[in-house]
């Protein structure tokens, strides 16, 4: 019989810093909120996804609620601050629909509304960055700054303040409802669940956006 090669040595396990490990767990639980709802999971599943000891979880976050509530600010403030960028960055003033697709496209890659949804309906407003005065007021200020850029190229007066304001409400929380109830709004219309329903959502809501500002859309007559 041959003799057993001895067994290799394991390579040593690379210790991560809290920072990442915050992170890392961070990123195992937003899955698992998303998924089965935040009433649903516990520090022991999200330990268990994070592949860390539930000792840990609590060591950095305390109770459930501190990391629910850290894992729906850190979405939120991704989601504002990405949108915010592409708002600023435009060379051309986006349309009210444009606006609208890139925000429909951020929030349902992340899955975001059902989780927005959960912390309005449970009293957890302030676990939400764009309910926070700061949050809102640096989406008015690009929505302002670029519809007054449009309005000085079609040498129209720019809209005021309390229109960018009320139109960033009305944009806001007619496309939350929209991506959570859609399912159940479009058949009892008669109309598919399908892209050409959502882009149809979008075309309208943008032009009475749009009307709002008083401004046309890019290359409008």
């Amino acid at each position: 019989m041959a003799p057993r090669r001895p067994a290799k040595p394991a390579a040593p396990r690379k210790r991560r810093t809290p920072e990442q490990a915050r992170e890392a767990i961070l990123q195992a639980a937003e899955p698992l909120l998303v998924e089965q709802g935040p009433d649903r999971v516990g520090l022991q599943a999200v330990a268990k996804a994070a592949g860390v000891s539930h000792a840990l979880v609590t060591h950095y976050f305390g109770t459930y609620e501190a990391l629910v509530r850290e894992v729906l600010q850190r979405r939120n403030a991704l989601l504002a601050a990405s949108f915010r960028e592409q708002l600023l960055a435009a060379d051309t003033p986006p349309g009210a629909g444009e606006l609208l697709e890139r925000f429909f496209t951020m929030v349902q890659q992340a899955q975001h509304g059902r989780l927005m949804a959960w912390a309005l309906l449970t009293g957890r407003a302030e676990h939400m960055p764009l309910a926070r005065a700061q949050g809102m007021r640096l989406l008015a200020d690009a929505l302002e700054f670029q519809a007054g850029r449009a309005a000085e190229a079609q040498g129209t007066p720019a809209p005021s303040r309390d229109t960018v304001d009320m139109t960033l409400l009305v944009a806001l929380c007619a496309s939350q409802w929209f991506m959570l109830a859609r399912e159940v709004l479009l058949p009892a219309l008669g109309r598919p669940v399908d892209a050409a329903s959502d882009a149809k959502f979008r075309e309208v809501l943008g032009g009475m956006l749009q009307q709002s500002l008083g401004v046309k859309p890019p290359g409008g007559g």
